[in-house]
């Protein structure tokens, strides 16, 4: 080695050492966009005869308290639609929701945990038991409680497999089949939120875990999600993240696998029926999975899509996931409708729906809008849904407006004309003894409407 290349590399060394004392690392950091303290590897194969789910998770949990946790808490969403005596179930007969339908016994959904065990095999399956800690109600089983061998100390981290199996339910209230159709959310056993000082009004720590109400929908931390997907071939799948790849396997099934990064929940949907939109908005990928009898109207939700991101975009912060998917249910699935997931979400839509309607474009602004509230700031919609359906509809009239303009764009038909603004207005005076100051309470409290308003 001559004494140039040797002072060169002496040189570089130098440099390097440097770079490594002054950043006080040994490789450069990685900065993620969230926490990722519960993080998802899930299989699942759908049976399409019988509506059930076959699914094993695995869960990587990050203590980020200064607590040791004895126990851990999982919602069983599916569990609501388990008969008529389940928590969901008579607060919706009561008319708290208008999400309700009437099913019959063939059609209720249920969850049930086959399995749970550490990951270095100890087995936890004995120590699951069914909590009621909103109600007491002793036949609600939509939360369960764990009892852990040893404790999760501060900053460690926890990995359990758990086995499930899972019955769709006929599409009520943000998920289930209508015929060939599927909309999967609510679907696996799903951690809650332990709270500790510094998080929202915690005193100390403990877990908030809610039962599932008629009206309520999430409260989870952020991780990532790696999802496979197997269901018969001839079904067109669009989930939360993106496609990483498909494999097309011997028994006439195809397996998808979709991984989302820095999201609160997942969910998925498949049919055969749809046809496929794709789209951008400057580096965000737009996929919309519409009903062919509702084709036409996929430019009106392409329009309002791009007109809401870059409203939220200009006025709220740049949108953060690098794709968007919109799902279009079938009229007898309507029921799938209006309900979103992180860069997943469902509309409404009616063939021949009049351009002077603009109810699917209000729609397709709302359900988009909850990426950022609640999507982006992972509030409590339990506890807080003002924070969620009231600062969403605020920016969905505001975006409405600005796109379709003002005191016209909820209808102008025929020379009459009505802003979404307005609309809003008068649905909350239309309210049973509303009042105005008490917008802070449980979402399940909000027994005579008022809760999307």
């Amino acid at each position: 080695m001559n004494n140039f290349h040797f002072k060169k590399i002496s040189r570089t060394i130098f440099l390097l050492i440097t770079f490594l004392l002054i950043t006080g690392n040994s490789f450069p950091q990685i900065i993620f966009k969230s926490p990722r303290n519960a993080n998802y590897d899930i299989n699942v194969k759908l049976n399409t005869k019988t509506k059930i789910l076959n699914g094993s998770e695995i869960l990587t949990w990050t203590n980020l308290s200064k607590d040791n946790i004895k126990e851990l808490q999982f919602h069983l969403y599916l569990n609501a639609f388990k008969n008529t005596n389940s928590t969901f179930m008579k607060e919706a007969n009561t008319g708290v929701s208008k999400r309700n339908q009437n099913i019959s016994t063939n059609d209720w959904g249920w969850i049930d945990v086959l399995s749970m065990k550490n990951i270095d095999g100890k087995d936890l399956t004995s120590k699951i038991k069914f909590i009621r800690p909103d109600d007491g109600n002793k036949d609600d089983q939509t939360v369960i409680s764990v009892k852990l061998d040893k404790p999760v100390k501060p900053g460690k981290t926890i990995k359990l497999k758990i086995d499930f199996k899972a019955k769709l339910p006929k599409v009520i209230a943000r998920t289930g089949y209508s015929g060939n159709f599927y909309l999967v959310g609510q679907w696996f056993p799903k951690i809650g939120v332990y709270e500790y000082p510094g998080i929202r009004n915690a005193k100390k720590g403990g877990w908030n875990c809610h039962q599932f109400h008629a009206n309520s929908e999430f409260y989870a931390d952020y991780g990532v999600y790696n999802v496979n997907i197997t269901l018969p071939n001839n079904y067109i799948v669009g989930a939360v993240g993106l496609l990483q790849k498909k494999i097309e396997n011997k028994d006439s099934t195809n397996t998808f696998t979709y991984r989302a990064e820095d999201v609160i929940d997942f969910a998925w949907t498949a049919s055969p029926r749809f046809k496929v939109v794709n789209d951008m908005w400057n580096n965000v990928s737009i996929r919309i999975l519409m009903q062919p009898e509702h084709l036409s109207l996929a430019p009106r939700v392409q329009h309002s899509l791009k007109g809401a991101l870059q409203f939220f975009n200009d006025n709220l912060g740049k949108y953060p996931y690098p794709n968007v998917t919109v799902v279009d249910p079938p009229l007898k699935g309507f029921a799938a409708g209006g309900m979103e997931y992180p860069t997943f979400f469902t509309i409404i839509s009616l063939w021949h729906m009049p351009s002077g309607i603009k109810l699917l474009e209000d729609v397709t602004i709302h359900e988009f809008g909850h990426n950022y509230f609640m999507g982006m700031l992972a509030t409590n919609e339990f506890e807080d849904p003002w924070m969620d359906e009231g600062f969403n509809s605020y920016f969905e009239a505001r975006t409405m407006d600005s796109l379709y303009g003002k005191q016209k764009s909820f209808i102008d038909l025929f020379g009459y004309h009505y802003g979404t603004l307005e609309y809003q207005r008068s649905a909350y005076i239309n309210m049973k003894n509303p009042k105005i100051a008490n917008n802070y309470r449980n979402s399940w409290d909000f027994t005579n409407g008022g809760y999307g308003v």
